[in-house]
């Protein structure tokens, strides 16, 4: 039976792909240049020297022929580029090399990360026409940032919130439901979009309990019950206090109930409130930006709506997440009451990504 080789196995990317390779069966075997096994003994591991020192071509030849190695993966840049010369150069047409270099990786998600960024740039001229758009460089830091972190808004829902976040007006940004962080780290990079900075409130409980939805097939309410919730909470905070500056935004850990009696001063949350290593921020009450992404139920999103809507200033906005759901119509019936409620005071409404997004009149 053939092996694949992982070298160098001590890098990130390297080790990523000997647990994958191991999970499904594969036999591999790890090389690197350490001076101790870095795999911790889960696989075969050899020491080579470094790709340019007179001894590596006679170490990594014997090593192939030792196992039978027929695959390389090569996650190092000058590894990977040093192995390819090698196999072209000594006629070994039994090798191969697996992956792409980790430049030319780096180079084709940079590609791909600015096309995208054009289209966030065309979508947001024609959402927002009166407005110039974010520049390229901006939008692609954007989309960069927001989809290295797990979540279900996509780009057009994305761009959308940045197009109404140019022609909000002052108040604060409100998220009911983060998971990880996406559409919040797109509503952090985009508060200084339009005419103020803006601050950004969010409200999470993090908990399977309260995630759960009924409107769900059982099979995928049991999914959201050991989906383990909790956890989230701990990924969210590492990140947003990493990348938030000070006074920029704030999180508690509680449902849409709660959070709007903290957000109206009504409750003191500091018991749920995360990033406390930085000071408490006091809201406006008045909101640019709502965006409603929590539970899916019926009942919850339209007392989401109901707590919430209030409060959005003339000329703000609120997006209701998963409008076209496809596993319910809570989110739709909330969205369509909602347009009923404001009647006349209703500016302008859309739909990007499954996202319905309603402005409320300057004059409301």
């Amino acid at each position: 039976m053939t092996a694949t080789l992982v070298f160098p196995v001590s890098t990130p990317d390297g080790r990523a792909y000997l647990k994958q390779a191991l999970e499904r069966g594969d036999r591999v075997v790890g090389a690197s240049c350490d001076l101790s096994d870095p795999t911790g003994g889960v696989a075969p591991w050899a020491k080579l020297p470094l790709v340019h020192e007179p001894g590596f071509l006679e170490a990594f030849l014997d090593l192939v022929k030792t196992h039978g190695v027929t695959r390389i993966h090569a996650s190092a840049h000058m590894v990977h580029a040093a192995l390819t010369q090698i196999l072209r150069e000594h006629d070994l047409p039994d090798l191969r090399i697996i992956n792409r270099s980790a430049l030319e990786q780096e180079f084709l998600r940079w590609d791909d990360i600015f096309a995208r960024a054009e289209q966030w740039r065309d979508l947001i001229a024609r959402l927002a026409p009166a407005c110039a758009p974010p520049d390229l460089s901006f939008l692609a830091g954007v989309i960069r940032l927001a989809f290295d972190l797990f979540g279900e808004s996509y780009d057009d829902k994305l761009a959308a919130m940045l197009a109404c976040l140019l022609t909000a007006p002052d108040g604060d940004i409100v998220e009911i439901g983060a998971l990880f962080g996406r559409s919040a780290s797109v509503l952090l990079s985009g508060r200084t979009l339009g005419p103020a900075s803006r601050r950004l409130f969010v409200f999470d409980p993090w908990s399977s309990d309260a995630g759960a939805q009924k409107d769900l097939p059982e099979a995928m309410q049991a999914y959201t019950r050991s989906a383990g919730l909790e956890r989230v909470a701990h990924a969210f905070e590492a990140t947003f206090a990493a990348i938030a500056p000070e006074g920029a935004m704030t999180a508690y850990r509680t449902p849409s109930a709660s959070g709007s009696a903290i957000y109206r001063g009504d409750v003191d949350g500091e018991a749920v409130r995360l990033l406390k290593g930085r000071a408490a921020l006091r809201p406006s009450g008045r909101i640019a930006l709502l965006h409603i992404d929590g539970n899916h139920d019926g009942p919850c999103v339209a007392e989401d709506v109901a707590l919430w809507s209030p409060l959005v200033a003339p000329g703000g906005w609120v997006a209701i997440d998963d409008y076209c759901w496809r596993y319910g119509d809570g989110p739709k019936r909330a969205g369509d009451a909602l347009l009923k409620q404001w009647g006349d005071h209703v500016a302008q409404a859309y739909v990007a990504g499954d996202c319905l997004f309603i402005q409320r009149s300057a004059g409301a």
